[in-house]
């Protein structure tokens, strides 16, 4: 009775923290925003708010006398009639509210649905979906992990409805580089969508290991944009939700075993979204994780393609899928050790080790050159790192990223941290020193390779860089999880316990609900008339010269433009990673090209020209690209067309390069 009334309370107390602070944010952005102090009394808003605000309270106070004093039961019952279809039918649909009210569903004018709000309907959905679908003598434990589980149902679903609302058929790019990443992954098997002179290939800034998720639709000639953001989108969802439900997968896969294989595949979603991660590794990994799961053979060769094709995807990725595998491995085994006998034990952790090596480190070599004389044995961390500048400040709040990257590590990754240590603490997971020590290293030299890359100028933003911590913690997570459902341990009756492994479960959703806005579109007149213009000035300037489009390249993918020669140079993300870098040999080059009007006509962005430093997000980055690319390009070419709402702009050469003090120095700075 009292552990009953205990869970009772803390559950009533949590919805009125966040009904408060729900009801508080909802005041500030939606009435006091719009009323103003000086006539709140006389708005009709102001009074409507403060109505509701005392009727919430006052059902709150007799909800909370009655379930707490006079120990009865909350008036909504899960009825016996009701059919169990029906139950979860409810409980899907609240699942799914809260995102579709983010994203989707039309709003009032003047209103915001703000990130408390949301929390706040999420958990009081969550409690009735509960009350619903539940048996009324399920036990504690059993409903509050229930709840914590739909609310993580519920962060699942506003991620992907975010997604999905970014599906859209407009022809430009929708955020900075997206168009030219389109362009980046169509070049795999997609180059004979572009006319390209004799003899030359087309160059994207891009390995292929990251093309190949989002390369495949491109097989398909008549693919449309609006097909392929789709794609993007599901490639983002699909692969991660699918290593989540690989690392939990047991037989039979029904009952408690489905529930449990759901639930962590909802949240290996949610805490890799955090990064997020690119699929590419996700799918390195999900290979290894399939590797340490199968007899040796087997697992030599799939770690090998893991690691190989990890590091065509990206370089710091290299020895991932090798020390995974070899991980998972090694916490399978029962109290390793450097014993006669254990030796024996320790070999497939050893050889999956050597394996990821090899295929990451050593077979790209021999293939590329077919001779061991050239092989690397390891790459050059050092050059990487220090290439571009380091931004230390980004590691505390910052205007690109507002958390912080310590900060927002924290968040993230702490609460898994902690219910794994509890699982040790309570001995529901058993380890040895050998296994801790593995982990300890590998999680440790993660971590601080992700520091070191957030900071590096171009970062910084989110937690992506940190994608093989993330990763690796997901891979511990689930080590632990079948060690402890192997053990027979039941969460029956420990209540601090359960209380941390719902935090676990729900701080992937208080941090995918930050910030995010629902697509905002220029009108359908102003997207046709921008489309047309690009159509027309290029049809007029491809038979006076090249045609270069350092932007909105999608253009040439998807049709839209035709019949121009593809100009691979100059493309803008190549540009930025150059200008980041201050590589002066580089852009000696392309000045050069600008001065000689190579071009006859540029497709580009509108020119920004502020230099906005450290204060302002990518404040850095900015600045950099203005010194080295928009400058040059302000003092050579002159704009023929500008739409500043569709964000493209066309550039013709001046008849005269500009002589002023800006120019001279930009062009001197590449000598």
């Amino acid at each position: 009775m009292v552990k009953t009334k205990a869970y009772h309370f803390s559950l009533w107390g949590l919805f009125g923290l966040l009904g408060f602070l729900g009801f508080r944010e909802f005041y500030l952005i939606n009435v006091m925003a719009y009323v103003g102090t000086q006539n709140i009394w006389s708005s009709k808003r102001f009074i409507a708010f403060l109505l509701v605000s005392v009727l919430a309270a006052a059902l709150f106070l007799v909800f909370g006398y009655r379930m707490l004093v006079k120990q009865k039961s909350p008036a909504l019952k899960r009825s016996a009639k009701m059919p169990d279809g029906l139950g979860w039918a409810a409980a899907a649909l609240a699942v799914l509210l809260p995102g579709l009210i983010k994203w989707f569903l039309p709003l009032p004018a003047n209103f915001t649905f703000g990130y408390w709000e949301e929390i706040f309907l999420i958990f009081g959905l969550a409690l009735f979906s509960v009350k619903l679908t539940q048996k009324p003598d399920a036990g504690a434990e059993k409903s509050v992990l229930a709840i914590a589980s739909l609310s993580l149902a519920a962060g699942c679903a506003h991620v992907m409805l975010l997604k999905l609302a970014q599906v859209t058929a407009y022809p430009f790019s929708t955020y900075w580089s997206e168009g030219n990443r389109f362009f980046d992954y169509s070049t795999l098997f997609g180059s004979f969508r572009y006319l390209v002179p004799a003899g030359e290939k087309i160059y994207a800034f891009i390995t292929w290991g990251m093309q190949v998720p989002w390369a495949l639709p491109f097989l398909f000639p008549n693919l449309s944009i609006g097909a392929f953001r789709l794609w993007y989108q599901l490639m983002w969802i699909l692969p991660t939700l699918l290593l989540g439900l690989a690392a939990a997968w047991r037989k039979p896969l029904k009952g408690g075993n489905l529930a449990l294989a759901l639930v962590f595949a909802g949240w290996t979603f949610l805490f890799l979204d955090q990064g997020p991660i690119y699929t590419p590794l996700i799918l390195a990994g999900l290979i290894a994780l399939l590797a340490a799961r199968a007899a040796l053979p087997l697992g030599i060769i799939l770690v090998m393609i893991a690691s190989y094709y990890a590091k065509y995807s990206r370089w710091t990725w290299t020895y991932s899928p090798g020390l995974w595998a070899a991980m998972l491995a090694l916490l399978a085994i029962e109290s390793p050790a450097f014993s006669k006998n254990g030796l024996k034990k320790l070999v497939k952790p050893v050889v999956l080790g050597i394996s990821g090596y090899f295929g990451g480190q050593i077979l790209p070599s021999i293939i590329k050159n077919l001779s061991v004389s050239s092989v690397k044995l390891i790459p050059d961390v050092v050059g990487s790192a220090t290439r571009q500048p380091l931004l230390w400040e980004r590691l505390l709040p910052n205007p690109t990223f507002p958390p912080g990257i310590l900060y927002g590590l924290l968040w993230a990754a702490l609460p898994v941290v902690v219910v794994l240590t509890a699982l040790l603490a309570a001995r529901a997971w058993k380890i040895n020193w050998i296994q801790g020590l593995a982990m300890l290293i590998i999680a440790g030299a993660y971590l601080a390779t992700g520091l070191i890359a957030s900071v590096k100028i171009g970062g910084g933003s989110n937690l992506h860089n940190l994608d093989n911590f993330l990763v690796t913690l997901v891979m511990i997570a689930a080590a632990a999880l079948d060690s402890v459902r192997k053990s027979g341990f039941s969460i029956k009756g420990k209540p601090i316990l359960t209380a941390l492994l719902c935090i676990a479960l729900v701080a992937p959703v208080t941090f995918e609900l930050r910030g995010g806005a629902r697509l905002s579109l220029p009108d359908a007149a102003a997207t046709s008339e921008a489309l047309d213009a690009v159509e027309k000035t290029v049809a007029e300037y491809k038979n006076k010269g090249e045609i270069l489009f350092i932007d909105q390249r999608q253009l040439l993918t998807f049709g839209m433009v035709k019949d121009v020669t593809l100009v691979s140079d100059y493309e803008k993300k190549y540009l930025m990673d150059q200008a980041m870098a201050d590589n002066g040999p580089y852009f000696r080059g392309f000045y050069q090209d600008l001065a000689a009007g190579r071009f006859a006509l540029i497709v580009n962005e509108p020119g920004n020209y502020i230099i906005r430093g450290s204060e302002s997000s990518f404040g850095q980055e900015n600045d950099a690209y203005v010194k080295w690319v928009t400058v040059p390009l302000m003092c050579t070419y002159q704009p023929v067309y500008t739409s500043a709402q569709v964000g493209v702009e066309l550039l013709v050469p001046r008849p005269e390069i500009l002589d002023e003090a800006v120019c001279r120095q930009a062009f001197s700075q590449a000598e």
